[in-house]
């Protein structure tokens, strides 16, 4: 249950013998629509094959697809090898290593592709492909210096590769090369761009991991200063860089002596003009909180604390924002359900109002927070406790 679903009789030895050389008669010879229906059927025979039988065919299979990839066909054949060359990483991972150089040369070139389902794809396999390359320092410069001189789509399929690098293979990368990335992105968290900005803040989150401590104290202290700018799209960017530390590397972030002045920026956020920022602040709050329920369940002041300052939102003008707060409760619940269930007196009163809320996309997500905040599928006591704030349970 949850793993990979494999027909038996692919999972002999030799089981693709018989059925590969039609699939790559058609790759190689067919129209456009048979070779992306021959490449979208070789993705499909590889995902129901075990990694075993695989193995001794990955080489026969990945030569003609790389091939095929780089002459002029039309995008749609393009996209249908690169998923299928994707799903080779994933499953036939170590014998893929003497393709390694053409399939990261393939992966780069696709980036500038001028179909965005070509660029996506070939960034989503050379971030997977990058975990399995020994010197991944070359291909991070490769990818920031195309970044520096890219705009538009291809800028955000470079900054999506990017993100793959730096997830699967970050501990691998040189102090040289960490130190690029994290002086480019930190320059890109204010882009004008949303998109930008939200993936440069992903990625320094990332990397936050592999940084030196005085760069993350440095980098903390420049945050929690620029959050309170006068262009929102810095404000914005400071707060989504600070949210993805949190998510990626809370412990650090939160032991840091800079992260009381971040605390204080974000709470201030919560009163932002602009929701953009409101919502990331809210998100933000509900990481350190999910942190604080696992590292010290038993510090409930605290708690309480972080707590009212995400619920203070619920009745914030923004739907978007009223969804955040339902969802960090939510999340909080699923985490510790005993620790937030203590504090039902602070987020009931609001939760119930929400059920309430004009806005479906609010009361579905209200609903959803009600069942694991107040554990109603754990017992009638559960739901007698809840008809303290909601009233018409049992019906529903």
């Amino acid at each position: 249950q949850g793993g990979p679903v494999l027909v038996p009789g692919l999972c002999l030895p030799k089981a693709l013998q018989p059925l590969l050389p039609i699939f790559l008669q058609g790759l190689m010879s067919g129209s456009a629509d048979l070779r992306e229906q021959a490449a979208l059927g070789l993705g499909e025979l590889i995902e129901l094959t075990s990694e075993q039988t695989l193995r001794e065919f990955v080489i026969p299979i990945t030569g003609p697809l790389i091939r095929i990839v780089g002459d002029r066909f039309p995008w749609q054949v393009k996209s249908a090898i690169l998923s299928t060359l994707t799903i080779i990483i994933q499953k036939g991972a170590m014998a893929l290593k003497p393709f390694l150089p053409q399939l990261q040369t393939t992966f780069v070139k696709c980036l500038q592709d001028s179909t965005r389902t070509v660029r996506s794809s070939a960034a989503l396999a050379l971030g997977k492909l990058s975990a399995l390359s020994p010197r991944i320092d070359p291909l991070v410069g490769d990818l920031l210096s195309s970044l520096q001189a890219a705009d538009g789509g291809v800028r955000e399929a470079i900054l999506t590769a990017l993100k793959g690098v730096v997830k699967h293979a970050g501990k691998n990368m040189g102090a040289a090369a960490k130190t690029h990335v994290y002086d480019l992105l930190k320059n890109l968290i204010d882009d004008d761009d949303d998109q930008v900005r939200i993936f440069s803040a992903s990625i320094l989150g990332i990397i936050s991991q592999h940084i030196e401590e005085s760069q993350l104290s440095d980098l903390l202290q420049e945050l929690a200063s620029s959050a309170s700018s006068s262009s929102w799209s810095t404000r914005h960017g400071s707060v989504l860089t600070i949210s993805a530390m949190l998510r990626h590397n809370a412990s650090t972030v939160c032991e840091s002596l800079n992260f009381s002045s971040v605390l204080t920026s974000l709470k201030g956020n919560l009163k932002d003009e602009k929701f953009p920022v409101r919502e990331s602040s809210i998100k933000a709050l509900g990481r350190f909180l999910n942190y604080q329920i696992q590292s010290d369940p038993m510090n409930t002041s605290l708690h309480v604390q972080t707590l009212s300052w995400i619920v203070s939102a619920q009745q914030d003008d923004s739907s978007e924002v009223r969804r955040r707060v339902l969802s960090a409760i939510k999340t909080a619940a699923k985490t510790n359900p005993s620790v937030i269930m203590v504090h039902a007196s602070i987020f009931g009163p609001p939760l119930a109002e929400c059920l309430k809320d004009g806005n479906t996309p609010v009361r579905l997500a209200a609903e959803r927070c009600a069942l694991h905040a107040f554990q109603l599928t754990k017992g009638n006591e559960n739901v007698q406790a809840a008809q303290k704030y909601i009233t018409g349970l049992d019906a529903r």
